[in-house]
């Protein structure tokens, strides 16, 4: 009996698009895991007619005698979520967890959150913290974290993601629907059927900020997928509104906050006051208080630093 065969295998999801000469890094981080029953599953979202397509082929050409290494091409281009289900569905761990294409692991993230799934079988996924150019997040919230998620109080990135395949099948997986917040979406599907997540409290991964080509920028294109977000997990809004008083008003206030800080961002004046013109009616007091609240808490950290 090889020491692989009694531990459960890890499949990491690496959906990839339009960043081929990234990707070697972050299967080189999973490969140099110090968690040695994994495999790599690369799912290669680019169209079959682009540059794109050929250069990841000839890339993933260079993997092909490595059993660790399953490399699966979409017909045409999707959307991330779709490429993760396809990843998962193609798994054969019994354990998958999800990195993008210019990002990382640290060698010790599976062993260490492979042990804590095994040592709180009440847990049926975990997540850890990570390094975001510079900006270290180390999480200690654990458990059914759909408020938290919801309000934006509480991220949980995708790479930071592991769980039970059977678990992560069963909720439905990743909604093909998003184009934003794909993860937030994916774990209240996860905490709608029943889930609870643990956490490592340590930094495992590591994001690569340079290339955000993949990004969406448009903030009224934010508004929209925002408000899809939102609508879409209405049932769960509730549910939260039904345990925590005024949890509905949070969540949308937060929300609310964060569009009209994009249309800011995005120097569009006219469209941040049109969007706060529109939705203060809705919750007059809370958002403006939401909102009052975050420019002074910005404030007094600028003053710090």
């Amino acid at each position: 009996m090889t020491e692989n065969s009694i531990k459960p295998m890890v499949s990491v999801i690496i959906p990839t698009y339009k960043r081929s000469n990234m990707l070697p890094r972050a299967i080189a981080s999973v490969l140099s895991q110090t968690y040695s029953n994994i495999q790599v599953v690369v799912v290669d979202d680019n169209n079959p007619d682009t540059e794109y397509r050929k250069n990841t082929e000839a890339l993933m050409a260079q993997y092909a005698s490595d059993e660790r290494i399953k490399y699966v091409k979409h017909s045409k281009n999707a959307n991330g979520s779709v490429a993760r289900n396809t990843g998962i569905k193609s798994s054969d761990g019994e354990i998958v967890a999800f990195l993008d294409d210019d990002d990382f692991f640290y060698p010790e993230k599976i062993e260490k959150q492979m042990a804590y799934l095994l040592q709180h079988p009440q847990f049926r996924a975990v997540y850890c913290g990570w390094d975001r150019d510079g900006e270290v997040v180390i999480p200690y919230d654990e458990g059914d974290l759909s408020y938290n998620i919801l309000s934006g109080d509480h991220i949980i990135l995708t790479n930071v993601i592991m769980m039970w395949k059977e678990d992560a099948l069963a909720c439905g997986g990743w909604d093909e629907t998003f184009m934003r917040h794909q993860e937030a979406a994916f774990l209240l599907r996860y905490f709608r059927n029943g889930g609870t997540i643990g956490v490592v409290p340590e930094v495992l991964v590591e994001f690569d900020v340079s290339d955000r080509s993949n990004e969406a920028g448009n903030p009224h294109k934010h508004e929209e997928q925002t408000l899809h977000y939102l609508n879409s997990y209405q049932d769960m809004i509730e549910r939260c509104a039904r345990e925590k008083k005024n949890a509905d008003k949070m969540i949308w206030s937060h929300r609310y906050r964060g569009i009209f800080l994009g249309y800011l961002r995005a120097r569009d004046l006219k469209g941040a006051f049109s969007f706060w013109f529109r939705y203060c009616i809705k919750i007059p007091f809370r958002f403006s208080i939401v909102l009052i609240d975050y420019i002074i808490e910005r404030t007094i950290r600028r003053k710090k630093i």
